[in-house]
């Protein structure tokens, strides 16, 4: 097996402090995240990404409790 190529990693946070507000984008609403130890429910079917960036979050990731979705 072959280490993946640079083109192949997925792009890092380009943030002064990187990964400091996640959302994930779910049936078009923009959700709060945060890192979390384990995968959480949504993070089996979506992507958190940066919110100011917009790269894509590469670890185990969870909603923010409480949010108000609009059904």
């Amino acid at each position: 097996m072959t280490a993946p190529t640079d083109e192949a990693l997925p792009p890092a946070c380009t943030c002064p402090t990187p990964w400091t507000e996640l959302v994930a984008v779910i049936e078009g609403q923009r959700l709060h995240a945060r890192p979390a130890d384990t995968l959480g429910p949504a993070a089996a079917l979506y992507r958190a990404q940066c919110a100011t960036c917009s790269a894509e979050y590469p670890g185990h990731w969870r909603l923010v409790p409480g949010q108000r979705r609009i059904l």
